[in-house]
């Protein structure tokens, strides 16, 4: 064992969350915006991302904070792709034009809907 190996150790290897990004990315249909995506992923799963939203009816804007788990997120990614199958083609309603960005689908908390 040299000097340098027992100055420097190795740093051990960090073993990926479950229900990491990647795997929640890898489940949407859509590849845009990976970067901003992955900033409101980290920022919901870590305890609140803060947003705002139009109320249409009162033209107010109303504070949002949203949180949920990486379980839940990728439980409503799967239910909302399997909602976007034709069940008759196996293929996407409308070649999937509609599908959202993801970092879209989070900022407007897309999971609550299939939970």
């Amino acid at each position: 064992m040299s000097n340098v190996a027992r100055l420097f150790p190795e740093p051990a290897p960090v073993a990926a969350p479950k229900g990491d990004f990647e795997a929640v990315w890898k489940a949407w249909p859509r590849k845009d915006g990976k970067a901003i995506a992955r900033s409101k992923y980290d920022a919901i799963i870590k305890g609140g991302y803060r947003t705002r939203t139009l109320d249409k009816s009162s033209g107010q804007f109303i504070e949002l904070e949203l949180s949920a788990t990486a379980d839940q997120i990728l439980a409503g990614v799967k239910a909302y792709v399997d909602s976007q199958i034709d069940k008759r083609t196996f293929r996407f309603r409308d070649d999937g034009k509609f599908i959202p960005h993801f970092a879209t689908w989070l900022g407007r908390a897309g999971w609550e809907d299939f939970l």
